[in-house]
């Protein structure tokens, strides 16, 4: 399937927005921007534990490349929602998000046309389906690691670069005893969590 790559899938949707004389467009650009002032670690999708990365976007207008192409016109504006995850399905990512972000994405979708309301975890999932957009090359990092992992591999990346740093500037007496006690400590941190970094 291109949409899987290793143990992540990659979506992309286009959901049309309700027209009522842009209204619905113009509310949902105030909820889009207002999403990461209130969350310590910026957009509320960082709450949802397998997703790697989203992004939220209004299409209003096609791009005019000049001629001999033709200037295309949208029908309505749409509501474009990419993301990658770690599953194999799109519901999947619906579950999570429901009940991670729940009330967020009723204030986002419900600006769209034939939102069905989280509280319809099955009709929402077909909601999704029938707005995804068929994926031919998904590319993916990093295909088989999961989200945990990757932001493990980012810490012990900041640990050792600030070791060599402090090594450069002020070398330990025992540089072996040092490294270990880093490594030792940083084997015994808890798991992070999604969007700390």
């Amino acid at each position: 399937m291109a949409n899987v790559n290793g143990t992540k899938f990659g979506v992309t949707c286009l959901f049309p927005i309700r027209d009522d004389s842009g209204e619905h467009a113009a509310q949902l650009r105030k909820v889009l921007r207002a999403l990461d002032r209130d969350e310590p670690y910026g957009s509320p999708l960082s709450k949802v534990n397998i997703v790697h990365m989203a992004r939220l976007a209004i299409i209003d207008d096609l791009a005019y490349q000049g001629l001999p192409a033709k200037h295309d016109s949208l029908k309505s504006d749409y509501l474009l929602f990419m993301c990658d995850f770690d599953g194999s399905r799109v519901d999947t990512l619906v579950a999570a998000m429901t009940d991670e972000i729940g009330t967020t994405m009723d204030a986002i979708w419900q600006h769209c046309v034939a939102y069905p309301g989280r509280s319809r975890k099955d009709g929402l999932t077909a909601y999704f389906e029938q707005c995804q957009l068929k994926t031919n090359l998904f590319l993916a990092d990093r295909p088989d690691d999961r989200v945990e992992t990757i932001l493990r591999a980012l810490i012990y990346k900041r640990e050792f670069a600030k070791f060599v740093e402090t090594y450069q500037a002020n070398p330990p007496a025992d540089p072996k005893a040092a490294f270990q006690a880093m490594w030792d400590g940083l084997k015994n941190q808890p798991d992070p969590q999604p969007g700390s970094l």
